[in-house]
């Protein structure tokens, strides 16, 4: 009597089943949830800078009109208020959107600690982790702070980034999930569970 071996297909139902029960990737979004936020802010600082640039021109202006200053040092005052506009501008964009974002970053960070727990989730697939490249994220990184317990320090940003290739990687047939791999991140989680 032979041993049936589960075929590759069942494995990465499994996984996929097991993935999706795990991770919202709706709100693991954060280029989608963030891009709202992204958007109002620029318009804040266009605001800010538009209403510095208008108050300074205007008095300039005003100086002008009751000839207290000339043509040139009008000119000139045009030009420099454009340096505090911009600064001003650029100071209320940056805060508008840090103030925006932190709601998101928090949501992300609890969904984070909801599915690492104390044992950690995202190491299991470190197989398959391990065959992806992705820029600017270093996923060694990611493994080992989610071994440790500590992913939720970690930048939400990579965090969501390296989730959804992961995704599309088990979804699809790519070259990296080969019944190896699909095989020892099923051990991963199966292995886990045995010994507790």
């Amino acid at each position: 009597m032979s041993i049936k071996q589960p075929n590759k297909r069942n494995i990465r139902k499994n996984l996929l089943r097991r993935f999706e029960g795990q991770f919202d990737l709706n709100r693991l979004d954060y280029s989608r949830r963030s891009k709202p936020a992204k958007d109002i802010a620029k318009v804040v600082g266009v605001i800010f800078a538009g209403g510095i640039y208008l108050i300074g021109f205007g008095l300039a202006y005003y100086s002008w009109t009751q000839k207290s200053i000339d043509t040139i040092m009008l000119n000139t005052f045009a030009f420099i208020f454009m340096i505090p506009a911009t600064v001003v501008g650029l100071f209320a964009f940056l805060l508008s959107g840090n103030r925006r974002e932190f709601p998101i970053h928090e949501d992300i960070c609890a969904h984070v600690a909801a599915f690492e727990g104390a044992d950690g989730t995202l190491w299991r697939y470190e197989p398959l982790l391990k065959q992806m490249v992705l820029k600017k994220i270093d996923i060694e990184e990611l493994i080992k702070a989610s071994r440790e317990g500590r992913l939720i320090k970690m930048a939400p940003e990579d965090i969501c980034t390296t989730l959804h290739a992961l995704y599309q990687n088990l979804s699809s047939n790519s070259a990296f999930t080969n019944t190896e791999i699909l095989e020892a991140i099923e051990n991963n989680f199966t292995g886990r569970a045995e010994a507790a």
